[in-house]
Formats: structure tokens, sequence, C-alpha cells
């Protein structure tokens, strides 16, 4: 398996999120709440409570749904708070929730020492310290700031296997606050065994996000985590070496002409990455998650048709978000599904504004720094997912 291909496989278990606007095959996907009652419904109370040097939280929680029998998940939501006053709703970054299959229950139930109360969980619910830790759980559904209720359409649905457990995963950025929030995450869903829902799941897709600092803030010797290395090292302090791994990967991977030096401008930044599809069985997408964080301005995904270049006769852009607000993001379905085949590359293309960092309120009391891929809101990222079904037109 080629190296592109080989990381693409495993970042398909379980990453990071979300995004704005649409092409004529993209149509927001917000939905608003149906009436019937819920089969599970979470509540989930919690304070952020960073490591030191850090201003953000993954908090994993596990949930049984005591599904007795398989299920197809057909609508989930989640609620960020649930107070009247919503007042502390910023401080939620994102919240996954992953499917924990019988196999690795006891995994799971191992983490959370506490038996109740959770555990740190930052890139992976199951901790992790490789590749591989990366991929070890595969979505249900995601929500950034913005997004609402998950309904799937007819015909399709999320499949979880009787006798599993669903972990929350929930981001929380104290540089909104540190006040206890109470959220709630809701499912519906039906017997597989009477259902004759296509199970939908998911891929991810990245690119490497590398910024120098802008001027006047780029004197290294005056912002030490302006230097790469400085910043990178800062990364592995908040979030563990694997974080730092992990950044390094992608950069070698999507950034082979090297690393940017200098800012070529304060107001455009852009990383973007070509990866190879090669399963034998095709796949047919139907929904695509732009996700990036406060830095962000506009993303696009383009499907090359066996081409690693992705020239103009082989590409079909599948999504172009022209103004990315990180405080209203959701997902696209595409009016038309589109197959994706083996040899045919997915090509993932996010542009930013370097100088927000210094006017937006959670960042711009911060210390400059050289922006890599990153678990932070001060970070960023640069992450499609494709929501797709198994075989070509299913």
């Amino acid at each position: 398996m080629k190296k592109r291909s080989l990381i693409a496989f495993l970042l398909t278990g379980s990453l990071m999120i979300m995004g704005l606007a649409r092409t004529s095959n993209a149509q927001s996907a917000v939905v608003s709440h149906a009436a019937a009652t819920p089969n599970l419904t979470a509540s989930v109370t919690h304070a952020p409570s960073p490591p030191k040097d850090a201003t953000d939280e993954y908090r994993c929680t596990w949930i049984d749904p005591h599904f007795a029998t398989s299920q197809m998940i057909t609508k989930a939501e989640f609620l960020a708070d649930t107070s009247k006053s919503q007042a502390n709703k910023k401080e939620l970054h994102h919240a996954i929730a992953y499917i924990a299959s019988p196999a690795v229950v006891a995994q799971v139930k191992a983490l959370d020492r506490t038996g109740t109360k959770g555990w740190t969980c930052f890139s992976s619910p199951l901790g992790a310290t490789s590749m591989g830790g990366l991929a070890a759980l595969p979505w249900l559904y995601g929500w950034s700031p913005g997004h609402g209720a998950d309904v799937a359409k007819a015909g399709y649905g999320t499949a979880v296997p009787a006798g599993s457990l669903i972990v929350l995963q929930i981001h929380y950025n104290s540089l909104a606050g540190k006040k206890a929030v109470t959220s709630r995450f809701n499912v519906w869903s039906e017997a597989t065994s009477t259902s004759s829902r296509v199970a939908l799941t998911s891929r991810h897709y990245v690119a490497a996000p590398d910024m120098p600092c802008v001027a006047p803030y780029n004197d290294v010797k005056k912002y030490p985590l302006c230097k790469h290395d400085a910043s990178l090292a800062d990364l592995a302090k908040r979030f563990g070496p694997e974080a730092r791994s992990f950044t390094q990967l992608l950069e070698a991977v999507c950034n082979r002409s090297g690393l940017p030096t200098s800012a070529s401008s304060p107001n455009a930044a852009s990383a973007s990455c070509a990866w190879l599809f090669d399963d034998n069985t095709p796949v047919t997408i139907h929904k695509i998650w732009p996700h990036m964080h406060m830095l962000g301005k506009t993303f696009s995904v383009v499907l090359c048709h066996q081409d690693s270049r992705c020239g103009t006769a082989n590409s079909e852009t599948l999504l172009v978000v022209p103004s990315y607000n990180f405080d209203n993001q959701f997902g696209y379905a595409l009016a038309n599904p589109v197959t994706m085949t083996k040899g045919d590359y997915v090509k993932v293309t996010c542009t930013y504004s370097p100088a927000l960092r210094k006017s937006n309120p959670q960042t711009k009391k911060l210390p400059p720094r050289y922006i890599t891929w990153g678990d932070g809101s001060s970070d960023e990222m640069c992450l499609g997912t494709l929501i797709v079904s198994s075989g070509a037109g299913s």
C-alpha cells in the first residue's frame, strides 16, 4: 500500500471535525429537530480543566445505549449547553460521538478509572500513541459551533452493533471560560433486523497548515514560538508527543517542497493535499463536513479521477466554502452523490488569514507562534470528512 493511501486509510477511523456556503452539488445539511422521543438521551456536566500551559481539554465519557440488538442510527444531535441562558456554550469547540464495538468495550471502560467521570483524550478516545491510534473508533456523529441535528436521509443510517458503547468526546476551550457546562446527546435508532437502510461511514482527508508568524510579530528572538521546532515542542508539551509526531507526518507527506519560513501575507496562507483512494471496492460520497479553526477563510474538496496531479480535465469539484465561519459550521449533502473508485484522489484545500489571530477575542492575547496542525483551538486544522456508503451509486 502506498504511503499516502496508508495514512488516508488510518485517518478513515477517526480524527477530528466541520464549514459554510455551497456548490451546485452541495446543500446545507442543517435540519430542524423532530418531535419524536429519542431512544437514548445522555447528559454530561464538566468544567474545563486543561493541562498545565494549555487552554484546551478533550474529555471523553462512555455511554451505554443498552442496544441488545444491532441498531441503525437515524438521527443524532448534541446540545452544547442545556441551560436556559446558554451562557457557557462558547466553551465547547467540538463534540464527536464514536462507536466502541464490543471488541473494545473493556479497553474503553479501563480508560475511565473513575468509572463515571471520564478521561482526558486528546486526538483519540483510546489515547493515540501512533497513527493507528487515530483510527481506533469509527464516528457516529460530529458537532461544532453552528451545527444542528443530523437526520439521515431516506434509506440511509449509521450502523451500531449490539453491545456497543458510545464514546462522547467533548473539546473544551478555557479561553472562553472555565465554568461547568451541562451538555446533552440524543440518538434515534431502529433495529437493523427490520431496517432496509444502507450503512454510512466516515472518511477523513487532511492537509498540513503551516503558517509562519506575520510582521511585526515575526522576530524569533522576541517571540521564540515563531520558530517551527519550538512551536512543535510546545504542541507536544500541551497534548503529548504523539501530537507532534502526527503533525510532522502530515508535513512530510503534504508539504514535500518544504515548509514556509516567512509569511507571504498576513491575510493569505494555504494548505493543500491529495490522497489516494486505494480500496478495491468503490464508495459513494453523500455528504462533506469541512473543518478549520479560527483562522480559516475558504475550504474546498476536489475529486481527481485517476490523476494524482488533479488536472482540470480529470477533476470534479465537490464542495467550495468561500467564506468559512468557525461559529457557523455544518455539513453539506451532495445533491447528486458521487462515486469514488480505486486510483482516484481526494484533494482538500484550505486558506487562512494569519492576521486574525491578533483580532479574535479568544486568541489575541496569546503569544505569536508558528501555526501548525494541532488539537487546540488556537492551533489550526484542515479536515474534510466524507460521509460515504460502500459500492458505486449505493
